[in-house]
């Protein structure tokens, strides 16, 4: 029997992987009224009105701001590097790349908790890793091969947004306890927001800069999406993280690209094949035994 603690863990993790999934097909579709760091800015302005509206609707407790400096600084890594790699690398690239190679980032999470806090990696994880990276590679209808031909430049990018996304859920894993998680988020976002401001100043000087305002619908599929891709999602995920260890709720994050995929086809009128749904039915099956491995072993 599965322990509640890690129940709840990963219905949270699901969770905000399926905002992220859904959060990455509505980017998609407002990159093509949005400049990057411009929709950037739009998504966590959205964000960051709608947290502090929940924290002060609930009468969260803030701590003192000297024990969330370090936490909040983690938002340098993600949402700011992260989200400013992805969308750029999203004008480059197609999206059922992206939405391959964010599975990256369970995989970098393992490495770097490996390498920084000397966490133990098990061989059948490393076994059922592989099986989800299997399963992913059909989900996406075995377009891997077009990763080294198409968009190279956007996939590089994305990459590096990945790696930067799992130091992130790493170094904020060990700091999860200082506050409520949706209190952590609202800080590390509105660090964030500061950064992506300053960048888009500086774009905004030194580039030839010329935008076309868009429709009031894609206004409003920009402001949806910051909520779902930086609001929710982020505090489930952090959720999660007090509830199952970081490597663990980073293979969650795999689930991504199939909600990604799935999002696609409903939304963006991308074909869904057959191949495509048994890659998924792999993953999620990878996904669960990986739960009750981790059960098994009294990770938290």
């Amino acid at each position: 029997m599965i322990p509640n603690v890690h129940v709840k863990g990963a219905a949270f993790a699901i969770l905000a992987a399926f905002c992220w999934g859904m959060a990455l097909v509505m980017s998609k579709g407002a990159l093509q009224s949005f400049p990057p760091i411009m929709l950037l800015l739009i998504q966590l302005t959205a964000s960051v009105v709608f947290i502090w509206y929940i924290v002060l609707i609930k009468k969260i407790k803030i701590p003192d701001i000297r024990s969330l400096k370090k936490v909040s600084s983690l938002g340098l890594f993600e949402p700011f590097l992260t989200y400013i790699l992805v969308l750029v690398g999203l004008t480059f690239a197609r999206a059922t790349d992206a939405a391959l190679l964010q599975s990256l980032e369970s995989i970098f999470i393992v490495i770097i908790a490996s390498l920084l806090f000397k966490e133990k990696i098990i061989k059948f994880f490393i076994v059922l890793s592989f099986i989800i990276i299997i399963g992913l590679y059909f989900s996406i209808g075995s377009s891997l091969s077009g990763l080294i031909h198409n968009g190279m430049i956007g996939n590089l990018l994305i990459i590096s947004g990945m790696l930067a996304a799992a130091v992130y859920v790493v170094l904020t894993s060990r700091s999860i306890a200082v506050a409520d998680a949706i209190i952590i988020v609202a800080f590390q976002q509105v660090t964030a927001f500061l950064a992506t401001t300053l960048a888009f100043i500086i774009e905004y000087i030194v580039t030839d800069y010329t935008f076309s305002i868009p429709s009031i619908g894609i206004v409003l599929l920009a402001i949806a999406s910051g909520i779902f891709q930086y609001a929710l999602a982020f505090t489930f995920y952090l959720i999660s993280l007090k509830n199952i260890s970081a490597g663990l709720a980073g293979m969650f994050l795999n689930l991504v690209p199939i909600f990604g995929i799935f999002g696609a086809y409903l939304f963006l009128r991308e074909r869904m094949e057959s191949i495509q749904i048994v890659g998924s039915i792999i993953t999620i099956c990878a996904l669960l035994m990986m739960s009750m491995l981790s059960s098994k072993k009294g990770e938290h």
